[in-house]
């Protein structure tokens, strides 16, 4: 084959390739956005059946008060204070069985003079809202509903209203309006994970899953309708601004610059008001999917391209081995000698790996039971510190308990010694640990550190009293103490030093929270915080293994261990081990008197 035909079938198979692996992104990408449909789809449904579920518990309700002879007497031309009270009691009473936020009456021009809340700052009595729709369209129509924000409370909510019919000329005397809070949904979308909107007629999100992103508009919004919306005081002096840009292959960009977001919008319409629910879908994922599926492709295509060259060298040599059987044979002859060459050499590194091997091991060992036994070497100047000064005002009781502690350290000291199996195997027998006792001999123990660097210590010890454990007292200690030391360690530069610690028991477990309002943890090392070594500390002041011995007790024990940071500053370590359970109880038997 001459050159020019090898180019031009060489270019074909790489174009040919090329549509192939194109194909696949589009098919994979057209996969991921038809299954992304489906799961919006349906998350729309369950979404606007409870939307809708929520708001037609009221839907019937302000013409059943407006119906009411006490309700209709409040507005009456001849109303006298006695009516008014009973329908404030009346309507305080309805709106709490109900679980409105707030039902309250409004006289034929727009003046409340009833309400459930009349006995609150924020009282709706003596406030004019005449100018709501949800008061005129009750007026006008025989219903009304709007959402907007409260004027008096600020606070939003969707408002429902019917009005109240005079019994002898059948003319409006007033209009009853129930103004229902639904900022429980949007606490169950974001509880859910999901980035979930509902907009209303004019674009403008009223709720949604991400707080920042509510009483933005998602697209212009027309002057006549501008006006509209501020003459309704619908959203009070909110500046309503756009919160993305619609692009031309139907998805949502949303944010500006290196932080912009692009979300594939899907919508449902709701039957109120000209609402729509919109349930964004990251569109990073799909891409993802999409790429990953390009490099599969590839990948394939070169290991078929791979296998093919291979194929036909292979060819090549079975024509040429009948010719070249001496060379082929003396050149074997040399790969033999080489190949015994090679394996002495790889023997000889073997056996200097598996030194270097031992060297580590041991290193690590060594470098785990120096950070172990600083612990209680630590306590132990502690305890003979506060000993010597015991002796020093005559207190002789006293530094005999120091001491006695001393004594209780230098055990652990050994027990630790011999416990050298935190680095080589699982521990042995576990029983019931009180924790709270444990807590409080952790904190006896750094004491001294927690006065001199003057930090305010809180303990919530929760409900259950000396909730217990299943573990052995070393290794709680040693992860209690590791755990504290590190909090201590984060409050060295701060000014205000506070730590908290608190337990909650849960049905099979304990959960304790050891929080502190240091500067908190970097985000980018909040992975590797467990990992042996990793210290962001200078060098001599850690050697990067407490929180990795915490993280080996805690499996060991079956529990699980995390770290996160605060939202008002500082980290917290969260720790869950299992509930110790007296099985004699759990049977119905009495237990042992102590």
């Amino acid at each position: 084959m001459t050159r020019p035909w090898r180019i031009a079938l060489l270019s074909a198979a790489g174009l040919l390739a090329a549509a192939l692996w194109w194909g696949v992104w589009q098919w994979q990408f057209q996969q991921s956005l038809d299954v992304a449909r489906q799961h919006a789809d349906n998350r729309l449904s369950l979404y606007s059946t409870t939307l809708e579920g929520a708001l037609a518990r009221f839907a019937y309700l302000p013409r059943l008060l407006a119906g009411q002879s006490r309700v209709r007497a409040a507005v009456d031309d001849n109303t006298a204070g006695d009516d008014v009270e009973r329908a404030n009691r009346y309507l305080e009473r309805v709106a709490a069985d109900a679980g409105a936020e707030a039902i309250f009456l409004l006289d034929r021009h727009g003046q409340t003079v009833a309400s459930s809340n009349h006995a609150t700052v924020d009282s709706f009595i003596g406030h004019h809202y005449g100018f709501r729709p949800y008061f005129q369209d009750a007026m006008d129509r025989g219903e009304g509903e709007f959402f907007a924000i409260g004027s008096t409370t600020k606070r939003a909510g969707y408002f429902v209203s019917a009005p109240v019919i005079s019994a002898a000329d059948g003319q409006p005397l007033g209009v009853v309006a129930i103004k229902v809070a639904l900022e429980s949904l949007q606490a169950s979308w974001r509880r859910a994970g999901e980035t979930v909107l509902l907009s209303d007629a004019n674009g403008v999100v009223i709720l949604s899953s991400r707080p920042g992103w509510r009483y933005r508009t998602l697209a212009p919004i027309a002057p006549a309708a501008m006006d509209e919306i501020r003459q309704q005081r619908q959203f009070l002096d909110r500046p309503l601004e756009r919160l993305g840009q619609g692009l031309a292959d139907g998805s949502l960009a949303i944010g500006g610059g290196s932080v912009s977001e692009r979300y594939l919008d899907l919508s449902r319409e709701q039957r109120r008001l000209g609402w729509t629910m919109h349930y964004l879908v990251p569109m990073r994922p799909l891409y993802l999917d999409a790429r990953n599926a390009f490099l599969a492709a590839a990948g394939a295509t070169l290991v078929l391209v791979l296998l093919g060259l291979w194929l036909r060298e292979r060819q090549k040599r079975h024509r040429l081995r009948d010719r070249e059987a001496r060379i082929i044979r003396e050149a074997n002859e040399r790969l033999e000698s080489r190949v015994v060459e090679r394996t002495r050499a790889l023997q000889e590194a073997q056996e200097e790996l598996v030194q270097a091997g031992k060297l580590a091991s041991l290193g690590t060992m060594a470098a785990g039971i120096a950070h172990e036994l600083n612990q209680p070497l630590s306590g132990i100047r502690t305890y003979a510190a506060n000993g010597a000064r015991l002796l020093a005002r005559g207190r002789q009781d006293a530094a005999e308990s120091n001491f006695t502690r001393i004594q209780s350290l230098c055990d652990r000291q050994d027990a630790l010694i011999r416990q050298l199996r935190l680095f080589a195997r699982r521990g042995g027998r576990r029983e019931p640990i009180d924790l709270e006792d444990r807590l409080a001999f952790v904190l006896e123990l750094l004491d001294e550190r927690i006065r001199r660097q003057g930090v305010e210590v809180a303990f919530d010890r929760g409900e259950a009293p000396n909730p217990r454990v299943l573990g052995d007292t070393l290794r709680i200690e040693q992860l209690l103490t590791n755990l504290r030391r590190n909090a201590l360690d984060a409050l060295e530069t701060v000014a205000r030093p506070r730590l908290a610690i608190a337990l909650a028991t849960a049905e099979e477990s304990v959960v304790l929270r050891i929080a502190d309002n240091g500067p908190g943890i970097d985000a980018a090392i909040l992975s590797r915080l467990f990992d042996p070594f990793f210290t962001t500390k200078a060098v001599g002041d850690g050697l990067g293994l407490g929180l990795f011995i915490c993280f080996g007790i805690v499996q060991d024990l079956e529990g699980r261990i995390s770290a996160t940071n605060l939202e008002q500053g500082g980290a917290c370590f969260e720790v869950t081990l299992p509930l110790a359970v007296d099985r004699r109880l759990a049977e119905g038997a009495p237990p042992d008197a102590d």
